[in-house]
């Protein structure tokens, strides 16, 4: 009997078919830890850029080199014979020279800029500058650069190391170290 009723309910699951909607368990408003979301950003977003950028350079040159000569002049005929008999010199010259350059830079910021355009492949171009007045020192920070879509995180920041043709200014006047008026007339002075 058990047989007959389970023969019987799979026919008739086979003959009326129970419609039903099935959605996805993964929507774009959803989203998921382990797949990024694509998203749109459009000229005049914002972009945040963390600065951490590094330079080092170092150049050394050198030379060296010597030269000499020696000059004999011994008794033969002459008015020299009996005034010098002999006369004997010589002449040595040696130099070497050496200079080099180092040079490091650092510079670690946060900026943030804004899209002024999107190229047909989709990578974001972006511009942006700030500046900063203590007193009379300014300071001018200016970045602008390409960066893919795909490196910008949620929380829309870069690493400037994901910026692409970067072009990084960093300007200041350095106020505070020029001397003042009665420094500056000591040193014409004295």
């Amino acid at each position: 009997m058990k047989r007959v009723f389970v023969i019987l309910l799979i026919v008739l699951c086979l003959a009326f078919p129970v419609i039903s909607n099935g959605q996805s368990l993964w929507t774009d408003k959803s989203g998921s830890y382990y797949v990024k979301p694509n998203k749109r950003f459009y000229v005049g977003d914002l972009l945040t850029i963390i600065i951490s950028e590094q330079s080092s350079a170092t150049s050394r040159t050198g030379v060296s080199g010597d030269e000499g000569s020696s000059v004999l002049v011994g008794p033969g005929a002459g008015m020299l014979t009996s005034l010098l008999p002999y006369i004997k010199g010589s002449m040595e010259t040696s130099y070497d020279g050496a200079s080099g350059t180092n040079k490091t830079g650092t510079l670690k910021a946060q900026l943030t800029v804004e899209i002024v355009s999107i190229d047909e492949n989709g990578n974001l171009i972006f511009e942006g500058s700030k500046e900063i007045k203590v007193n009379e020192d300014i300071q001018r920070l200016t970045f602008s650069g390409i960066v893919r879509p795909e490196d910008v995180r949620s929380d829309n920041t870069v690493y400037s190391t994901f910026v692409a043709d970067a072009k990084i200014e960093y300007l200041g006047n350095d106020y505070g170290t020029k001397k003042g008026f009665l420094g500056r007339f000591l040193d014409w002075l004295f």
